[in-house]
């Protein structure tokens, strides 16, 4: 009697091999990503399956946003030229579309169960400056039950963004935005969001002789910051993971004092439930890690509140894993200054504290509230 052992042994293999979808283990992936758009502001992006398929051996877990706005064609704009990102047309072409995040509700849906526990997602595409986006975003989190992990990326001020969103910019002053946050603190909610610091360009004033006349012979200083600051003050119960290190970008680079601002705000305890994520590497890491000295003084910075940062890939649309290690790899000199057990908690550790809580308080915000939608 002849026995096909080999029928038998790949049986036995699948039966003990560990699940996909399971937590992988330290030798097996290298981060946990804060900050990954599955979608670009035309609402297109890679194959969920596909992107699972790029974490294996690379990526432990990842949130998993949209953007919180799509760009419109306007040929009286653009003509024949169909923008595909922000910086593409100076029409006010952004428009909040609530596409975006039934996409990403619907993509994560399509994935196998054992796969799901790998994916946080996070909705974001609510009207900042529409005070009845509160109700929008119970009913998409009852449409999607067991979905949600979070909220973003929440675009509050950006460069060449804001000013583009139809019918201008949302205000930080506004109550419509705190009404969207009181929600999400309802809910006991973590939120990815951007606010730049400053406006564009205002540092480089600094060098220029015109600025006197400007500012009357003061220093400039960051146009949002306390702004922003008086904000997150006023949302005590929204875990804020502010982006790019405390709101940098292509045009709105860290004063000679951001380090201490950052150092006197996460001493802060009214700011104890914001933090950092150092994501969007090859645009912010030039400007944060590009000296001796900014390198050291951000490494003490995560040496003194190693529990207030995380890491982000700030990648979109991709599931080129060549593309999307350089994020990680940009920020390698820190890496390296911090050592092993500082980088593993800013990778991985705080991710998984931050977004667990998240997600197990937005389960227990549906429980309470599970009218279906009918």
């Amino acid at each position: 009697m002849r026995i096909a052992f080999a029928p038998i042994a790949a049986a036995l293999l699948l039966a003990f091999a560990p699940a996909r979808g399971a937590a992988q283990d330290a030798a097996d992936c290298l981060y946990n990503d804060a900050h990954f758009h599955i979608q670009d502001f035309k609402t297109d992006g890679p194959r969920v399956t596909d992107i699972t398929r790029m974490m294996d051996r690379h990526i432990c877990r990842t949130a998993l946003m949209g953007l919180s706005v799509t760009v419109a064609h306007d040929p009286l704009i653009d003509r024949d030229f169909a923008p595909i990102y922000y910086t593409q047309t100076d029409a006010q072409a952004l428009y909040y579309n609530a596409l975006q995040d039934v996409l990403v509700a619907h993509k994560f849906l399509a994935l196998p169960e054992v796969d799901r526990t790998r994916f946080d997602p996070l909705m974001s595409a609510f009207n900042l400056k529409d005070a009845h986006a509160a109700e929008y975003i119970k009913k998409m989190v009852q449409l999607y039950p067991a979905v949600w992990t979070g909220f973003g990326e929440i675009h509050l001020k950006k460069q060449e963004f804001s000013e583009k969103i139809a019918g201008g910019p949302p205000s930080l002053y506004s109550p419509s935005i705190d009404a969207i946050f009181d929600v999400i603190g309802e809910m006991g909610a973590l939120a990815v969001v951007h606010c730049d610091h400053d406006s564009p360009g205002n540092l480089a004033l600094l060098n220029d002789p015109g600025a006197r006349m400007i500012f009357n012979g003061k220093k400039p200083k960051p146009q949002y910051l306390e702004a922003f600051q008086a904000f997150l003050k006023r949302h005590p119960n929204v875990t804020m993971i502010w982006a790019h290190f405390m709101g940098n970008g292509r045009g709105v680079q860290p004063y000679p004092e951001h380090w201490q601002y950052l150092d006197n705000m996460l001493g802060d305890p009214a700011f104890r439930h914001v933090y950092i994520d150092l994501s969007w590497g090859g645009v912010i890491a030039p400007h944060i890690i590009d000296t001796p000295e900014h390198l050291k003084m951000t490494a003490d910075l995560i040496r003194k509140y190693p529990d207030r940062f995380l890491y982000g890939s700030d990648q979109g649309a991709t599931a080129d894993w060549e593309l999307v290690r350089r994020s990680y790899e940009a920020w390698d000199p820190l890496w390296k200054e911090i050592g092993p057990t500082l980088t593993r908690q800013v990778a991985r550790d705080n991710y998984l504290r931050l977004f667990d809580a998240s997600r197990k308080n937005m389960r227990t915000w549906e429980n309470a509230h599970s009218e279906k939608i009918e």
